[in-house]
């Protein structure tokens, strides 16, 4: 659905061929490139922990459940710490290779060689096979932004849009390690596509139940994969009222507040079957987890305003300019603290040596993008307040709100990670623009109809 006043036509089978071929090629180079990303020591932290799937294999799920008796547990730490779906792909995926984790967790406050002599730095096979899950989750997230951009657009927003995710640089570094990022990212972009989905015209099971359902277990994804994936709840919600847009007030109200239940039940469905950690003592649990998400952030917010008090941002003007610096000014971080940067200093300039992991990073295409996104944005909130609006419109507007709010409140550290999910809407709304400007030029460019 766009706004553009044309009719969206599917590809010919030609382009259908030379979409799956480009497809092909970005998967084959996203594997092919996958040991090139530097390492950073979090993702021994999630290959240790990954441990946890073979606990779950051995001892049933409530042998992680959460123990108010173990409250110095490292283990139960980390849990609290962390979402544990990156764990649970790193743990398949090394059962099916038939390697085991390492055998310690990562020890921040000791050099790259006493972590390698206690087994806290992986090798090279065991990092490729935890990286695996993640690459293959990015290339579905570009076929979903695809999608997502179809709504948006048509075929030249589906390109657009799913073209400038496969391609951002921040994208390529963060979202392919042994970490959280990646399958959060896919996370949020699932719930948005499965909103934007019910939007269509389809039969009342599925747009009152069916797809409730599957974006509550979409959100239980994103959230189960890093707690920022959260910040897609809202727009999630929002398109819950969005799914019946001929009807009265009164029945849109009744019918989107039926199907936001839906969408809370599939949500704490599979959110407390990934999470076992919560089954014993739920409340408690929860309570433990955002008090340690508080003492960590603390912590990283302390020992950066000793070492590098810069990336404090202790004013909202500050955290208001670290958003647009993060995502189209900011070089790579390879790193958050700079302990081990001598240790990766090599593989980071190998790293940089290629021109398609730094496409947005640098020059003038940042610039670039950041144009097309803040046009995109000017259209999103000008052609949303008209009444009638489209809502897929609309609901872009919530998700990008939503995400930009939530990163002002909560992220108080210049952290490039932290940032990551703005990439995608900020990639929606560029598709949006992109999609305009083509219009307008065919309509310039368009000969009169009285020509000869």
């Amino acid at each position: 659905m766009t706004d553009t006043g044309r009719t969206i036509r599917r590809p010919f089978p030609l382009k259908g061929i030379l979409y799956s071929l480009l497809g092909i090629l970005y998967l084959g180079f996203l594997l092919g490139t996958l040991s090139s990303v530097p390492f950073h020591p979090d993702e021994a932290t999630y290959i240790y922990m990954s441990r946890d799937l073979d606990r779950i294999l051995a001892g049933g799920p409530v042998s992680i459940c959460w123990n108010p008796t173990r409250p110095t547990d490292p283990l139960q730490a980390e849990r609290e710490r962390d979402a544990p779906l990156t764990r649970y792909t790193i743990g398949i995926a090394r059962t099916l290779a038939g390697i085991s984790a390492t055998t310690s967790n990562w020890i921040w406050s000791a050099d790259w060689t006493q972590n390698l002599l206690q087994g806290g730095v992986p090798s090279a096979a065991l990092l490729l096979v935890a990286r695996l899950p993640q690459a293959l989750l990015l290339f579905l997230t570009v076929l979903l932004m695809a999608r997502l951009g179809w709504h948006l657009g048509g075929e030249v927003g589906a390109v657009s849009a799913a073209a400038l995710m496969a391609l951002n640089s921040q994208i390529l570094l963060h979202t392919r390690r042994a970490m959280s990022e990646g399958a959060m990212v896919f996370g949020m972009v699932l719930v948005m596509v499965i909103v934007l989905e019910q939007q269509e015209r389809i039969g009342p099971l599925f747009r009152r139940v069916i797809f409730p359902l599957l974006a509550g277990v979409a959100l239980a994804i994103a959230a189960s994969a890093k707690y920022s994936g959260l910040l897609v709840a809202l727009p999630a919600l929002a398109g819950m009222f969005l799914g019946d847009r001929d009807a009265p007030l009164r029945k849109t109200v009744l019918w989107g507040t039926a199907r936001s239940g839906v969408m809370a039940l599939g949500f704490l469905l599979v959110f407390l079957l990934i999470n076992p950690v919560y089954w014993c003592h739920p409340l408690a649990t929860l309570s433990a987890a955002i008090a340690q998400r508080q003492t960590l952030l603390a912590a990283q917010v302390n020992a950066l305003r000793m070492a590098a008090p810069g990336l404090v941002l202790d004013s909202f003007p500050l955290r208001l300019l670290a958003v647009p610096y993060q995502l189209f000014i900011a070089p790579l971080a390879f790193w958050d603290i700079s302990n081990y940067a001598q240790a990766t200093a090599a593989a980071e300039h190998t790293y940089l040596s290629s021109p398609i992991n730094t496409l947005t990073s640098g020059g003038i295409l940042p610039l670039a993008w950041c144009a097309l996104s803040l046009i995109g944005l000017a259209l999103v909130i000008a052609r949303g307040l008209r009444r009638g609006a489209d809502g897929s419109l609309r609901l872009l507007g919530v998700w990008f709100l939503s995400v930009f709010a939530g990163i002002l409140a909560g992220v108080p550290i210049l952290w490039q990670r932290y940032y990551l999910p703005l990439i995608p809407v900020c990639a929606a709304l560029s598709a949006v623009a992109v999609t305009t400007l083509i219009n307008i030029a065919r309509r310039l460019l368009r000969p009169p109809k009285n020509s000869p």
